[in-house]
Order: C-alpha cells, then structure tokens, then sequence
C-alpha cells in the first residue's frame, strides 16, 4: 500500500483521501481509523459526587430524564454534564441519536423488533430496552444497515 502525504498550507480543512480497487477489510480498518482522529474515546460523568472518566466502549446509552443527561453502562449509571447534541459529536461514529432525547451504542444492541406501529424496540446487552422515534426511523435502519 503507498501512503503520499501533501502537505499544503493553502488546505483549509484537513482530509484523507483513500484510492483502492476492492473494498478490503484493511480499508475498512483504515476508514475506521480516519474517521475515528479526533473522536473521545473518554467522557467525563459523575456519580453522586465522584467524577469518572469513562470508556466509551462501555457506555450502552444516553438518555434524557428529568433533565439530566443519564449514562448508562451494564453495571452503574451516571450523569454527564454536557448536553446530548454535544456528546453526540465527540463520541465515536458507533454512537447513533434513535430520538431526541437518547443516543445508544450500536455495539452493545442485542436484537431489535420491529414494532407494528413501525416503531424499532431496541434491547441492549445489559438488559435495558427503548424505542427509536419515526423521526429518526430512516437514519437508523441506513446506520444499522436494515
């Protein structure tokens, strides 16, 4: 594989560009990767009056609830301090907002239903359980490939 980095202070906005032939699982990785430069893996919450710094990977959801951010992993919840829109833009692309007021880990979703209001239920590994919104219906079934 060649790698040709052009430096150019003219460029405004930093960008990858990746040529290949086949769509190969190292291109993919390699996809993975650029998109993820820059992206938390870290966020700070809190639990009572500790503050954690908490692996993204972990994390199950974030929800809206009495107008806290709650954090949700398969053993504790906690709180976060910024607001959903924020946190949304700093997590990693695996991150998906299924309604307004919650974003869950595609990674830790166990299965889904298909509701016959067409509504998508979604279990999570740790046992909890939600629903997408209609407004958000098409982008989810494009993220999680439906």
């Amino acid at each position: 594989m060649k790698v040709k980095p052009r430096i150019d202070s003219q460029v405004t906005e930093d960008s990858v560009s990746i040529e290949a032939r086949l769509m190969t699982e190292s291109i993919q990785e390699l996809v993975h990767f650029a998109q993820h430069l820059g992206k938390k893996d870290k966020i700070h919450v809190k639990k009572e009056d500790d503050i954690y710094l908490l692996d993204a990977k972990e994390i199950h959801r974030i929800y809206t609830e009495n107008r806290q951010i709650q954090v949700r992993t398969a053993k504790d919840g906690y709180r976060a301090q910024q607001a959903l829109y924020q946190l949304l833009q700093v997590l990693p692309e695996y991150f998906l907002q299924i309604s307004q007021s919650e974003i869950i880990n595609s990674r830790q979703i166990s299965h889904l239903k298909l509701t016959p209001n067409g509504l998508i239920q979604i279990f999570l590994k740790n046992g909890d359980q939600t629903y997408s919104s209609r407004r958000y219906l098409k982008s989810i079934k494009e993220r999680l490939q439906l």
